[in-house]
C-alpha cells in the first residue's frame, strides 16, 4: 500500500507545481501572439507624391520702351490675367541684353489676356546694346528713339550699302535658297546673281538703293547692259558692260 501512495503523492506534487507556475504566468499578463497566418494581409499606405509645379512660361513682348534712366527699359507684354507670380528677367550677355517676363499658370486654367508693363534694369547703361526678347526679336535705342531692329541688319546696319549684310537682306526678301554672287556694286546700284531654287540657273538682278535697302528694278539672262538699260536707262553702264551671262 505504501508503494502506491508514494507515486500518487509525487504526481500530485508535480501537478500542484504546474498549476502554481501557470498562475504566475497569468499574473504577469504576457501578451499572446498567434503564429497562425491571418486570413487578410494588412493594407500598407504610402504618402501621396505632390504634383510637380507647372513649368514657367514666357509672356509675348509686343514693345520695348525707354525707362526713367539709361539703365532701364520697359517690356510691354500681353499677359493672362490669372497668371501666377509674373516677374521680369534680364541678362547681359556680351554686347547684348536678353530680357523677358516669366509666369506660371495652374493646370487647365484659362483666362483673357491683358496688356501689362514690366521694367527691367541693367547693371551698365543700355546705350546702343540691342535688347532681345521673344527668343529672337531685338529692339534698340536709335536716333529716332526705341524701335524694333531688323532680323538680319540688326539695330545698327553698316553705312556701306555694298556690305554683305545688306546683300543678305535682299536675298532673304527674295527667298533665295543659296547665297548669290555680287557682280558689281556702288552705293546706289547693285548687280547680284540669285538662285531662288537649287538646281535652277542663276538669275541676274539689278537693284537700286531705296534709302532703307536694295529694291530690284530689272532682271537679265544675258551679259552686258542691254536688258537692264531697257528698264532703267540711268543705270551706270560701267557696272554691267563687261559682265558675262549669269552662271
Amino acid at each position: 500500500m505504501s508503494s502506491f501512495v508514494k507515486p500518487a503523492l509525487w504526481t500530485a506534487g508535480v501537478l500542484a507545481l504546474g498549476l502554481l507556475a501557470f498562475g504566475v504566468v497569468l499574473s504577469l499578463n504576457i501578451p499572446y501572439q498567434s503564429t497562425a497566418v491571418p486570413e487578410t494581409m494588412p493594407v500598407t499606405t504610402s504618402a501621396t507624391t505632390p504634383a510637380p509645379a507647372p513649368a514657367p512660361m514666357g509672356a509675348y513682348v509686343t514693345d520695348v520702351r525707354p525707362g526713367p534712366d539709361d539703365h532701364t527699359a520697359v517690356l510691354h507684354v500681353n499677359l493672362p490675367t490669372c497668371a501666377e507670380a509674373p516677374q521680369a528677367q534680364v541678362e547681359e550677355v556680351d554686347n547684348r541684353i536678353e530680357a523677358g517676363v516669366l509666369f506660371r499658370m495652374a493646370d487647365g486654367a484659362t483666362c483673357p489676356h491683358a496688356p501689362a508693363d514690366f521694367p527691367v534694369k541693367t547693371a551698365a547703361p543700355i546705350g546702343q546694346r540691342p535688347v532681345y526678347v521673344n527668343h529672337g526679336d531685338s529692339w534698340g535705342l536709335v536716333a529716332g528713339g526705341w524701335q524694333r531692329c531688323d532680323q538680319i541688319l540688326g539695330c545698327f546696319p553698316p553705312a556701306d550699302h555694298c556690305s554683305r549684310v545688306w546683300v543678305a537682306q535682299l536675298e532673304f526678301s527674295a527667298e533665295a535658297e543659296d547665297p548669290g554672287t555680287t557682280r558689281a556694286c556702288d552705293q546706289n546700284w547693285l548687280i547680284h546673281d540669285l538662285r531662288r531654287h537649287r538646281g535652277e540657273p542663276a538669275l541676274r538682278v539689278a537693284f537700286r538703293w531705296t534709302g532703307t535697302g536694295w529694291g530690284d528694278l530689272a532682271s537679265a539672262k544675258g551679259g552686258g547692259c542691254g536688258e537692264i538699260l531697257a528698264v532703267e536707262p540711268k543705270f551706270p553702264t560701267a557696272l554691267c558692260q563687261d559682265l558675262k551671262p549669269p552662271s
